[in-house]
């Protein structure tokens, strides 16, 4: 009987108590490094991530020891050594905290096995409901609701539940339907929560405090405006000792007033005065930024732009803050189509905005849209500038380059004095590093103040120009730079030695002077000084024309913005290569409009100027476009049916399929295909002269064409075949510019897999790939590494092989396993495909991976067991 007292006591204030303060005080450092986001719904527990959850090890690693340790000594066990869970108290206890440190560590389903041992071995002790509420939380965490269902029916139903359980029902409850959506009857629960305010058996007024503002997040989502303001209200009467609770109650309630139905006056005069306060010196972006909504809903945007610019001004902690006033003055500029501006603060906006922001992909997207429009209106100014210094005379043209370069040289020289006044203040600081102590006179010493205190240096007018007199009298006005205290720095001896001194004498070769943007030559070298530069500087203006026109129609949806675009493109370039098209698009503008007149006008243009167009043709017989689509779909059709042909290596009727196909369909977009099989196949069949004559054709009339890069890595191949010597290393100066791709099996290889920019789906993919190679591959070390491969692409790399032999069959077993590609691993979202060393290089230069594709179907096929990618 003693030895099961004396067990009791010790397993209770000896291993329950400490660990109980481990756990305690992991919990607190958590929730103090936790910061909310007080633009989303703040969650109804805290707990730390993966990574954050490491700072605190050493607390749960100290519970769960202590615990442990007690388990161990004083738990009451029969003669086989099994616990006898009815014998002894506080042992449940010590179990549940070694659940709850667990948890804390993420390591969850160890928390879960700990927790299912007390409900079904501790079944006459009440904690087993604690380890039930436990239970909750840990599967909720882990998104395995279904499996908290049967614990959360049973709480709900049992009557006699200890109070330190009972009261935290609710509030798990709360959790539990957060996560899956059911708002309301999570803000129930909490509501509950937030009225237990029982002394003794209540919730702290902490934690209520927190509640009550989730439950007006939650009402204030369902346009529950009235009852949200309520329960922000009673937010700021809890007074919770977190200031941010109270602060974004108050800023949550300014941004809900119904400025159409009450005066704002007051709510703004409130809003300036917090702006004042000091307490409030972090936030004040905030408070600007909800000025500025208050502004927006009362239409007032010159003023709300206002406070939007102050909001990014005031902003230095708060990243999400920032993106979000960064982003109204990008929606702003958008409205008001300063699309320029705009671009600039969408830019801004993707580097600061959180990517799990619900908008991030149509703020993104618009961006893009935005750069794409900014790039062509600066090209067309920058080509016009050009153009407009090239028609100059020379005289004039040297005196507005004379003139640009003095004010590049104004601009630096006013940079350096502002830069060296604050460089001699700094040495200035540097004289007075120790100063005097005289307790009985401080008031008097500068620096001192009368309390004895030394104060600031530079808050003492009288020390900061008493340093810079003593310095100005000793040195003068000097730079602050290397060798400063040196007049003359024309000639600093360095690691002067005879050698280097003959060396020195002895050179007497010249150096071309590097051109800089204070030489008239930096300017002149980009002018159109002849013909055909000036007209390669018209085509990039008619192309940024029209795709400036094209975006502001079809991606912007600004018709008038986009008529201006092509009017003026066709009024600057008359008969332009785009002219049919800008009609056309005119025309269905002004149709859509209702606007007969001017629709008319560019329907008669286009049937007098260009008669035997098929938009000519779809104008005069609208029922023409279904023969068009036809034909299209008829050649379409016809290639396919050729391509497979030559596919399969039967290049006699892949020649005769194609020859069959010039002839018959005429000039269309599979032409250029046409002549590609045409001349591949007329190489398989007869010489590679003919495939070259061919290509060598294909590339001066379609030069481009989606398949000419490939034609001319032939025509580079061929002419390496033909010519070695021109290729070998004695000849590095003759080799060709252009790269290409080469065939050598020998070679080593890598496995190399395109797919999107997914860091999530990324990491699985490598996982799995690296537990495929290590299951059937693991006589064989592997390396798995990533890099960015173009825009939202990532190019994922398994090296290395042998040859090519090995590389492919391990490629193709791969791509017939189903554990690897399956989930958010999808195959269709990888493009994978075997390649040397040799040719990587040039792969991740071109980006081009369907040329590839298209190399490794033609020259791997051979290989034992190789397929398409």
């Amino acid at each position: 009987m003693f030895s099961r007292a004396f067990n009791n006591l010790t397993a209770r204030f000896n291993g329950l108590y400490y660990s109980t303060l481990n756990i305690n005080e992991g919990i607190y450092k958590i929730e103090q490094n936790h910061k909310d986001n007080f633009e989303k719904t703040l969650p109804v527990f805290i707990y730390p991530t993966n990574e954050s959850a490491k700072s605190t090890f050493t607390d749960f690693d100290n519970a769960i020891k202590k615990s442990t340790r007690c388990i161990r000594l004083h738990a009451i066990k029969d003669k086989k050594n099994v616990e006898i869970p009815s014998a002894g108290k506080w042992i449940d206890d010590n179990w549940i905290n070694i659940g709850i440190a667990m948890f804390y560590k993420r390591e969850m389903f160890n928390a879960i096995d700990n927790f299912e041992y007390v409900i079904r071995m501790y079944i006459k002790s009440k904690d087993k409901y604690s380890a039930m509420l436990w239970n909750i939380r840990v599967n909720s965490e882990v998104g395995t609701v279904s499996a908290a269902e049967q614990y959360l029916s049973l709480l709900k139903n049992e009557k006699k539940l200890p109070y330190y359980v009972k009261r935290e029902v609710p509030v798990v409850l709360a959790d539990y339907y957060s996560r899956i959506g059911l708002y309301a009857e999570a803000s129930t629960n909490l509501m509950k929560a937030v009225k237990n305010k029982n002394i003794f058996t209540g919730i702290k007024r902490k934690k209520r405090a927190r509640y009550a503002f989730i439950v007006a997040q939650y009402l204030e989502q369902n346009r529950d405006y009235r009852r949200a303001a309520m329960y922000y209200k009673k937010t700021i009467d809890l007074k919770p000792p977190q200031y941010e609770l109270s602060f974004y109650a108050r800023i949550k309630l300014a941004r809900m007033l119904d400025v159409k139905r009450n005066n704002s006056d007051r709510t703004k005069r409130e809003l300036l005065q917090m702006a004042k306060e000091y307490k409030n010196i972090e936030y004040c972006d905030v408070i600007y930024y909800t000025l500025g909504q208050m502004e927006e809903k009362e239409n007032n945007i010159d003023k709300a732009y206002l406070y939007y610019l102050k909001s990014v001004q005031k902003s230095t902690v708060n990243k999400n803050q920032k993106a979000l006033s960064y982003l109204k003055l990008g929606e702003i500029n958008f409205d008001k189509t300063n699309y320029p501006s705009s671009e600039s603060y969408y830019d801004s906006t993707i580097a600061t905005l959180p990517k799990d922001h619900p908008q991030y992909d149509q703020i993104v997207a618009r961006k893009k849209t935005l750069s794409q429009l900014v790039a062509q209106i600066k090209t067309i100014k920058n080509e016009d500038s050009l153009q407009r210094i090239t028609k100059m005379s020379d005289n004039e043209r040297n005196a507005y380059i004379d003139k640009l370069i003095k004010k590049v040289k104004k601009d630096e020289e006013q940079q350096e004095r502002e830069k060296e006044a604050q460089q001699n203040l700094n040495n200035a600081a540097g004289t007075f590093t120790n100063l005097g102590n005289n307790n009985n006179n401080n008031s008097q010493i500068p620096g001192m103040g009368g309390n004895g205190q030394v104060m600031f240096y530079f808050y003492t007018p009288q020390l900061v120009n008493n340093g810079i007199t003593d310095f100005a009298s000793k040195w003068g006005n000097r730079k602050y730079e290397d060798n400063w205290r040196r007049s003359n720095k024309a000639v600093i001896a360095e690691n002067i030695t005879p050698e280097n001194v003959k060396k020195d004498t002895s050179n007497t070769k010249t150096t071309t002077k590097a051109l800089t943007n204070k030489d008239r030559e930096y300017y002149l070298k980009n002018l159109f000084l002849s013909d055909s530069l000036l007209t390669k500087s018209n085509l990039k203006i008619i192309e940024a024309y029209y795709l400036m026109g094209s975006i502001y129609k079809e991606e912007l949806n600004n018709n008038k913005k986009a008529i201006g675009t092509f009017e003026e493109l066709n009024k600057r370039f008359p008969k332009n290569k785009y002219e049919l098209n800008t009609y056309y698009i005119l025309y269905r503008i002004f149709d859509t409009d209702k606007n007969t007149e001017r629709s008319e006008y560019f329907k008669n243009k286009i049937l007098n100027e260009y008669p035997d167009s098929d938009i000519a043709l779809l104008l005069k017989n609208p029922e023409s476009v279904k023969q068009i689509n036809s034909r299209k779909s008829d050649v379409e059709k016809f290639y396919a049916r050729t391509y497979r042909k030559f596919n399969k290596g039967e290049y006699k009727a892949a020649l005769d399929s194609s020859n069959h196909g010039l002839s018959k369909f005429g000039i269309n977009d599979f032409t250029p295909k046409f002549q590609y099989i045409k001349a591949i196949s007329l190489g398989k069949l007869s010489s590679i002269d003919s495939t070259e004559f061919y290509l060598k054709l294909l590339v001066a009339q379609y030069p481009k064409s989606d398949i000419t890069p490939l034609a001319n890595d032939i025509l580079l191949s061929i002419k390496k075949q033909k010519n070695p010597e021109l290729f070998t290393p004695k000849n590095n100066n003759l080799i060709a510019k252009k790269d290409t791709f080469l065939i050598d099996f020998e070679k080593e290889h890598i496995l190399i897999a395109i797919c999107p920019d997914d860091p999530k789906m990324i990491t699985d993919f490598k996982t799995r790939l690296d537990g495929f190679s290590k299951k059937y591959y693991s006589n064989k070390q592997f390396s798995i590494t990533s890099n960015l491969f173009g825009n939202g692409q990532q190019m994922i790399m398994l090296k290395a092989f042998d040859n090519a032999t090995q590389c492919v069959a391990f490629y193709e077993n791969l791509n017939r396993d189903a554990e690897v590609f399956k989930g958010n691993v999808k195959r269709e979202a990888f493009d994978l495909y075997p390649i040397s060393s040799f040719n990587l290089p040039y792969f991740y230069k071109v980006k081009k991976p369907k040329i590839y594709e298209q190399f490794y179907n033609d020259n791997y096929k051979n290989i034992p067991g190789a397929a398409k990618p």
